[in-house]
């Protein structure tokens, strides 16, 4: 029986989610929902379907990451298959809404009440996790800011790092995504809880956005493999997987599915490390009203030429 964990920080959004995933599921599951507050009135899951819910009270700290890291815990072995999800709003950005319904739409849709990634899971016991629509995305150019992150979190699991290498790698953006509970065991089993700061409206940098871009990593270090929702189809219909099959499905699935929600300013900063790692240091000296406007300028000044036109 699949499990949903759910980090419930904005209340409003999650009774939207609660609608959603009560029409997913034509099928038992099971409800695990993270909350800072015990106090938080949240909707419920109206579907005769969901045979449990519950409720873990954590800390507004480490984003939605560190509360499923506690919720992994707690579950323990008692389940194979989760779906983690969250109450994405992504506040600096006007379009958050949009984005967040366009990520857990394609985790969601399926036929006949089962999720087409949990059939796939289902179907392929090596199959790890499975990433949103367009959000398999490149490690190359995202990696600047998170490098001592992720070698700290990675040490705590016993994982080496070579950045050239991981500059290779694919990461299921936005921290939403379908795995298998054995691939991400790292995660659970070792002591990651202290290298998570507290809040303090960071937007890159910290264990949390470390974690995000090793998920998929620690996936594939565990022997099993990385795919995500626009491959799908492919793989359904394909009537036998193996290594290079299923790596060729999803490599072509992903590189023609572009991210509509990705910004030209990111490519931007990938061409130029460096200046990502300036203005990050500014960012966090420099009142939030000014950072504001100069993030408005420099969205319109760092546009590639092809997104001008």
């Amino acid at each position: 029986m699949p499990v949903v964990f759910v980090h419930v920080h904005y209340p409003d959004v999650w009774a939207d989610m609660a609608r959603e995933i009560a029409a997913a599921f034509d099928r038992p599951f099971g409800l695990v929902i993270t909350c800072r507050d015990d106090d938080i009135e949240l909707a419920s899951v109206d579907t005769p379907h969901l045979v449990y819910t519950r409720r873990l009270r954590t800390e507004n700290r480490g984003r939605d990451v560190l509360p499923f890291i506690r919720a992994l815990r707690e579950m323990g072995d008692d389940f194979d298959i989760g779906l983690k999800l969250h109450t994405k709003r992504s506040k600096h950005r006007a379009d958050g809404e949009d984005w967040r319904h366009y990520m857990t739409d394609s985790l969601l849709v399926g036929e006949g009440g089962t999720p087409d990634a949990l059939r796939l899971m289902e179907r392929e016991r090596e199959l790890g996790l499975v990433a949103p629509l367009a959000h398999l995305l490149p490690l190359e150019g995202r990696i600047a800011l998170n490098r001592r992150a992720m070698r700290r979190v990675a040490e705590r699991m016993d994982i080496s790092l070579d950045f050239d290498e991981l500059a290779q790698k694919r990461f299921a953006a936005g921290s939403m995504f379908w795995f298998r509970r054995n691939a991400l065991r790292a995660f659970s089993v070792n002591e990651l809880e202290d290298l998570f700061p507290r809040e303090k409206g960071q937007l890159d940098g910290t264990a949390a956005h470390a974690a995000e871009r090793l998920f998929a990593l620690v996936s594939e270090r565990a022997g099993y493999w990385v795919t995500a929702a626009e491959a799908l189809p492919g793989l359904l219909g394909a009537s036998r997987l193996d290594a290079q099959s299923r790596t060729a499905l999803t490599e072509e699935a992903v590189s023609r599915t572009p991210n509509p929600f990705a910004l030209p300013i990111s490519r931007f900063w990938g061409r130029h490390p460096y200046l990502l790692l300036a203005a990050h240091h500014a960012y966090v000296r420099t009142p939030k009203p000014i950072w504001r406007v100069a993030r408005q300028l420099l969205r319109r000044f760092t546009l590639d030429p092809e997104a001008r036109s």
